[in-house]
């Protein structure tokens, strides 16, 4: 009996060695992301800065150079904690490096002005120092979060105070600030990309007041979209729709989102698609013309047959970043970003960026398979995906292959893939432990019963 009671307690001891070994390993976990917390927190006040643009609106922010502030911050702080990261350098993160240098490449073998090509890439390479913190120091899914929140919040508040400012240019709104926001297809593309951010952010409020303003805050933004009237945006804006509500609604067995979604559309075009239906129509027909949307879509054209051509006539380096302006013989940018990249820097540098965004769907497709049953890392796989997508196609119509936004997103993607990563890993091992801890308490078991039976 006494060898019974021996088994027994060896059993409940090894029990109760598994969640201490948890905490230990946890705690040790902790102990490795914590030096982290400066890079992140630098990182989200980049992100804030960069999206919110606080030093158009606030007096006197505007003498700051906040965002290169920030930016320096985060790599300081990455720098410093460098020996508690362990992963290897992400693909994307080798094409950002890639791209940065065939740019600075293209600028300093530039035909038409180094200087302004040089400048323009200097300020462009920061992005590279911000993916890099987000690969290292977003290492877990709350971290994300509160990035995504960032900019989910600041890019609808800025849609609010668009809307409220009431700035119109040949009927279309146009934002207030500057950098990103100021032209009306920037600010359109820039609030699509991150209405899926929102719509994730909504389903994982735990609190009613939380989804009330988020789905107000979508609706303000879908509001601005519309008054834009910018076509592109809307193309951006139909794929970006399409995703989530087969995403989230059709596959998510959500079918009221579906219900809602065709509802407040209706009723959002009712209000405010005027402007956007005219310019559709004008497109194609001079007499439908809105706002000058046949000359429009006819200087387009001719735009992206001479970026052609000047890609032709420099496929290795392009004319530098930024430079197509002068060349193009109307001082006007490319209006898409993939032969802005090919005529200003080259093929070599439009193979990088469809690299990157490449990358980007990839990650996506492997969150698919690893975070089955996470519900927190699906519903941002989806989100992820719709603004990736959405950015595509509007960059089809717009030069933005300069600013941060469709890199912030791949490298969202990059941290989200980690995070799967380590949480189906950490699922598998604590599977493994459950069926071992199974096994010998079945052993454990049949040995008390033979010796039970022995003493009978």
């Amino acid at each position: 009996m006494g060898t019974v009671t021996n088994l027994s307690h060896d059993n409940k001891t090894g029990m109760s060695d598994a969640p201490a070994t948890n905490s230990i390993l946890a705690k040790r976990t902790d102990s490795r992301q914590n030096p982290l917390v400066g890079a992140f927190v630098a990182l989200l006040l980049f992100m804030i800065i960069y999206c919110a643009r606080p030093e158009d609106w606030i007096p006197g922010l505007s003498r700051a150079p906040l965002a290169k502030i920030t930016g320096i911050l985060a790599l300081l702080a990455l720098v410093f904690s460098l020996r508690y990261v362990r992963q290897r350098l992400p693909r994307a993160v080798v094409f950002m490096a890639l791209l940065v240098g065939q740019l600075f490449l293209s600028a300093l073998l530039s035909p038409v002005w180094r200087g302004g090509a040089f400048g323009l890439t200097l300020d462009f390479a920061k992005v590279l120092m911000i993916v890099i913190v987000i690969a290292a120091a977003v290492t877990t899914i709350q971290r994300l979060r509160v990035l995504i929140f960032a900019q989910a919040i600041s890019v609808s508040t800025i849609a609010a105070v668009a809307i409220w400012k009431g700035r119109l240019i040949l009927g279309r709104l146009e934002g207030i600030l500057g950098g990103n926001y100021a032209d009306p297809n920037d600010l359109a593309l820039a609030i699509i990309i991150s209405l899926p951010l929102c719509l994730a952010l909504l389903f994982l409020s735990r609190k009613w007041l939380g989804k009330i303003l988020w789905s107000i805050s979508m609706l303000v933004m879908t509001y601005a979209v519309f008054l834009t009237g910018s076509r592109g945006g809307f193309l951006a804006f139909v794929v970006v729709a399409a995703i989530c509500i087969w995403g989230f609604a059709i596959r998510g067995h959500r079918i009221y989102l579906l219900v809602f979604a065709v509802l407040a559309g209706l009723v959002l075009w009712q209000f405010a698609g005027g402007m956007l239906v005219g310019r559709l129509k004008g497109t194609f027909n001079v007499n439908e013309d809105a706002a000058a949307a046949y000359a429009s879509g006819q200087a387009r054209q001719e735009l992206l047959l001479q970026s052609i051509k000047i890609t032709k006539q420099h496929p290795l380096f392009g004319v530098g970043p930024g430079n197509f302006q002068q060349v193009s013989g109307s001082w006007h940018e490319t209006h898409n970003s993939f032969t802005e990249m090919s005529a200003e820097g080259g093929v070599p540098a439009l193979v990088l960026y469809m690299l990157i965004l490449w990358t980007g769907f990839k990650n996506l497709s492997a969150i698919k398979r690893l975070a089955r049953g996470q519900r927190e890392s699906s519903l941002l796989a989806r989100a992820l995906l719709a603004s990736l997508a959405g950015y595509v196609v509007g960059s089809f119509f717009l030069s933005v292959a300069y600013q941060f936004f469709p890199y912030i997103l791949v490298a969202y993607t990059i941290a989200l893939t980690s995070i799967a990563q380590k949480s189906a890993a950490q699922s598998q091992e604590y599977e493994s432990t459950r069926q071992a801890t199974g096994a010998k308490k079945l052993c454990v078991d049949t040995s008390e019963s033979e010796l039970t039976w022995h003493s009978g």
